[in-house]
């Protein structure tokens, strides 16, 4: 074999070599969310409702942000986000979220209700912050998605 033809071989395998390297560093780390459907009220939980407490901490936030005594999830989802995708999260039949990243940290999020945007927020969200939507409900009552970015590492 030619030297030549062996050397120009031997660097066209190297470039591509480093060229993989950097397409798979350059590649969008996904963002773990976990979103949590909550139900507000003042009064208990409604018979025949598989309903469970929010964690007590959680209780305690959202007790000192809004009017209700008592609050239930009624559904926790979790879901990778990426710059290249957004996530479209189905929390129940009436209630549908989407996340969508916009910079390393920016994050658009939508809420639906029944179909049509209850919320339309654009907010910079920190690994453990918590983000806070949701509308009212009929019988004075209130119902939440409350968003958690994980942190780096962390796992549920």
């Amino acid at each position: 074999m030619n030297t030549r033809v062996f050397l120009s071989s031997l660097g066209a395998f190297l470039l591509l070599c480093v060229a993989s390297r950097k397409s798979a560093a350059a590649e969008p780390q996904a963002h773990r969310f976990a979103a949590e459907l909550i139900w507000g009220t003042n009064g208990g939980k409604p018979p025949g409702q598989d309903l469970k407490p929010v964690a007590p901490e959680l209780q305690k936030f959202l007790g000192r942000v809004f009017k209700w005594s008592q609050y239930f999830r009624i559904e926790r989802k979790e879901f990778p986000v990426t710059p290249a995708r957004a996530a479209k999260v189905d929390m129940s039949k009436e209630c549908r979220l989407e996340v969508t990243q916009l910079t390393a940290d920016e994050f658009e999020i939508e809420l639906f209700g029944k179909g049509i945007l209850v919320v339309r927020k654009r907010q910079h969200i920190a690994p453990g912050e918590l983000v806070v939507l949701g509308g009212d409900d009929k019988n004075d009552n209130a119902w939440f998605v409350v968003l958690t970015l994980a942190k780096p590492g962390e796992r549920k």
